[in-house]
């Protein structure tokens, strides 16, 4: 590819990643902190708050398996090393975990059946932890995959002038 096409290609290319990034970033920190603390404080029945947060996470997950499949075909495009290549792999099966394999356990435990026992609850209780430490770690990855992003354009640049 000739001078201009390939500059031009690696311009689309960064705009392309720092926009996949932040949108999936700002979906993350949204999520989290708007969208699940205000349906269990507006919803007054703790289940259908929870199947209303199920609703918005299903998609988000979704996307953060595409997010990082494009994150890494970008991180390799632009030559940035396998790191961020790995990275977003690593993310995007990370969701497809919470998605198809935590998510689904989860939906299936009845808490109001009173025939579920004691048993029920602590499995809930386990998945749930498990499920919000995957998206904390998908979360603080994308983070992370941001900085190294940055510091290999600040290297790449080199210092700017006064």
């Amino acid at each position: 590819m000739p001078g201009p096409a390939r500059h031009r290609a690696r311009v689309v290319g960064r705009v392309l990643l720092w926009t996949a990034l932040g949108g999936w970033l700002g979906a993350l920190l949204l999520c989290g902190a708007v969208v699940v603390r205000a349906a269990f404080e507006v919803v007054p029945d703790a289940r259908i708050a929870g199947h209303l947060v199920g609703r918005v996470l299903a998609p988000l997950q979704l996307a953060g398996i595409g997010m990082g499949a494009a994150l890494a075909a970008l991180g390799g495009s632009l030559g940035r090393g396998r790191l961020v290549v790995a990275l977003p792999l690593l993310l995007a099966a990370l969701c497809a975990a919470n998605h198809f394999g935590i998510a689904p356990a989860v939906a299936a435990i009845d808490l109001s059946d009173p025939a579920s026992g004691a048993d029920a609850g602590a499995r809930f209780a386990r998945l749930h932890q498990l499920s919000v430490g995957l998206y904390v770690a998908t979360a603080l990855g994308v983070l992370l995959l941001g900085a190294l992003h940055a510091a290999i354009e600040l290297r790449q640049e080199g210092p700017s002038p006064p």
